[in-house]
């Protein structure tokens, strides 16, 4: 077995966690690679060290907790918005304050509404012409070397 492949197995070797096989492969590995055992010990050594902190508690300063509870109220208060929407919603409120320009705003809404309405259908009825008129010739070149191959 290659150096690169213990090295992905010691973890599970560790745990006891490989099939027999495996862990035979490994074992016979670590007993001719010092440079796998060295791993294999620093492996060991970290997780020894970070089982002897998990029943250390860790307290944050006690400026962090008000902070961050400052930061949360004030969160609360703020409406989140950006610029662009802000503008937009600034000049549209502009626009729709008086019952005259909202009629304008509308009859100017629905006009561009039938106005890209009517261009769609005119596009699609181009494109049906169009696909209609390069079939028909197609059509007419098939007819056409029909006959001379007659």
């Amino acid at each position: 077995m290659k150096c690169s492949e213990v090295d992905k197995h010691l973890p599970a070797f560790l745990d006891k966690d490989l099939k027999l096989s495996i862990r035979e492969e490994v074992k016979h590995h670590l007993d001719v690679c010092e440079k796998c055992r060295n791993k294999l010990d620093l492996l060991q050594e970290s997780l020894l060290k970070m089982d002897s902190l998990k029943d250390t508690i860790f307290k944050a300063p006690d400026f962090f907790t008000g902070g961050v509870m400052g930061s949360i109220s004030k969160v609360g208060k703020k409406k989140f918005y950006t610029p662009a929407l802000t503008k937009t919603t600034e000049t549209l409120e502009k626009i729709t304050k008086t019952p005259g320009r909202r009629f304008a705003l509308g009859v100017f809404l629905i006009g561009t509404a039938l106005l890209i309405r009517h261009q769609t259908r005119n596009i699609r009825k181009n494109l049906r012409t169009s696909k209609q008129s390069s079939f028909e010739k197609n059509k007419k070149k098939t007819e056409t070397s029909h006959k001379f191959a007659a």
